[in-house]
């Protein structure tokens, strides 16, 4: 495949950057921390997960913040019935692009192998829908899973890598990302998106999270955070194929949230109604339909 070739090069590419200057994550000491924290991860609730606090260098987080800001409050928002949010998977300044070069780069990549235990990570260059996440005043977005398969590669989502960019985040402002278990019947952990705070996290079906309840924060703020994707050329033990009709939702939620929009409702009685002609003329089907 033409697109994967591609990012494989560009890996290596990476590989043989000697000169680079700085980062803002020091990779020498990453073999210790995912010796240091792989239990942690393993064992994390509701699902495998891992929250680190000092990662990345404090001045370039505080960089990044102060030069995304302005271009963040600029940026469309997306509005739907689960969502209101903003991202971009180019940023403005020199520090947050730092900071997502060294997301991918071959030493940080080794360290998430370690950590999860999963093989052949491949980070994407593009950051399609990853880079800059914003979350104005009144942002939010619904109990979800994320999405299964990159529309351009055909790679597997594996694991999500989140950097909070968010200094003097009060408590009343909310934008808490919230972890569930598979059966979405409640909350198991909050974790606050405080600047330098970072985020690991394998994408299954069970790994359900959201930020469920709208921002607070006052005009001219944002809730900012750099996000990292990571695939593999085949799927993981726990893949599987979910339908477009049920989708997940808290038990608080509306009734609405918990089915698709019009478009997947459709595709889906339209499946459904198929998989049942189908099965008065042979054997039953399973009534998966492909997501992304």
């Amino acid at each position: 495949m033409v697109v994967l070739a591609h990012w494989k090069g560009d890996l290596v590419n990476t590989e043989q950057q000697q000169t680079q200057p700085y980062s803002p994550i020091d990779f020498s000491g990453l073999a210790a921390l995912a010796d240091q924290h792989r239990q942690e991860y393993v064992t994390g609730q509701p699902w495998p997960h891992l929250v680190l606090d000092d990662l990345v260098d404090p001045t370039a987080i505080a960089a990044a913040e102060a030069e995304e800001i302005g271009p963040a409050l600029g940026l469309e928002l997306k509005h739907g019935r689960r969502m209101v949010k903003a991202e971009s998977p180019r940023v403005t300044g020199e520090a947050a692009r730092n900071i997502l070069e060294s997301l991918r780069a071959p030493q940080f990549v080794a360290f998430l192998e370690e950590l999860t235990g999963i093989s052949g990570l491949i980070p994407d260059p593009t950051h399609l829908w990853a880079g800059l996440h914003v979350g104005p005043p009144g942002a939010f977005h619904a109990l979800h899973r994320d999405f299964r398969l990159h529309p351009g590669t055909g790679l597997f989502h594996r694991v999500n890598v989140l950097v909070f960019l968010n200094s003097d985040w009060k408590s009343e402002y909310g934008g808490e990302l919230e972890l569930w278990p598979e059966d979405a019947s409640a909350c198991v952990q909050r974790i606050s998106p405080l600047a330098g705070k970072v985020v690991i996290f394998e994408t299954t079906p069970a790994s359900l999270h959201a930020i469920p309840d709208p921002v607070r924060c006052p005009p001219g703020r944002a809730r900012l955070s750099l996000a990292s994707f990571y695939y593999t050329e085949g799927p993981g033990p726990l893949d599987r194929k979910e339908r477009r009709f049920f989708v997940p939702k808290r038990p608080q939620d509306p009734w609405y949230y918990g089915v698709g929009g019009f478009k997947e409702t459709v595709q889906s009685v339209w499946h459904l109604a198929s998989n049942s002609v189908t099965s008065r003329r042979s054997t039953p089907g399973n009534g998966d339909v492909d997501v992304i």
